[in-house]
C-alpha cells in the first residue's frame, strides 16, 4: 500500500495563486456592478431633482419632451402633479410628483444598501487576497531555505 503524499509547496503555491486570481476576478466584477449602481443612482437623482424643479416652476411652461433616438417634441406642462409611473411588468399608474419622488428615494436607498453590501464583499475579498499573498510569501521563503 503506497503512502499518501502531501502536496508539494509548488502545488500549494499554484492552488493559492489560482484562488487569488479567482478572487481578484470577483473583485473586478463587483467593482463593475458598483459602477452600474452608481450610474443608476445618478440617473434617479437627476430625475428627482428635475421633478423638484418642475413642481416649483413648471406649471404652464413649454418644454421639449424626448421621444427617443434623439428626437423631442414641444409640449406644455398643464398639471405638474399628473404623472404616470411604471411600477413594473409594464404596469403604469397615475402619481403625483411627491409620490414619484418618494418612490425614487426608496429605489435610491435600496441601491445604496446594495452598494454598501458589495463594498463590504470587496473588502472581505481583499482581506482574503492579502492573507493568501502572505501565505504565498511564506511558502516561497520556505522553498528557498
Amino acid at each position: 500500500m503506497a503512502a499518501e503524499t502531501t502536496p508539494s509547496n509548488e502545488e500549494k503555491l499554484r492552488k493559492m495563486q489560482d484562488e487569488i486570481r479567482s478572487i481578484l476576478g470577483e473583485i473586478e466584477y463587483l467593482r463593475q456592478q458598483i459602477d452600474v449602481i452608481d450610474t443608476s443612482i445618478t440617473e434617479l437623482r437627476t430625475v428627482s431633482e428635475t421633478l423638484s424643479y418642475i413642481k416649483e416652476k413648471g406649471q404652464g411652461r413649454s418644454i421639449y419632451i424626448p421621444l427617443g433616438a434623439g428626437v423631442s417634441i414641444k409640449g406644455k406642462i398643464e398639471d405638474v402633479n399628473d404623472l404616470i409611473m411604471d411600477v413594473g411588468a409594464g404596469m403604469m399608474v397615475s402619481a403625483t410628483i411627491d409620490e414619484v419622488r418618494s418612490d425614487l428615494d426608496r429605489r435610491i436607498n435600496a441601491l445604496l444598501d446594495l452598494r454598501r453590501t458589495l463594498l463590504k464583499r470587496i473588502e472581505e475579498d481583499s482581506r482574503k487576497v492579502n492573507e493568501l499573498l502572505e501565505e504565498v510569501r511564506k511558502l516561497g521563503g520556505e522553498g528557498r531555505s
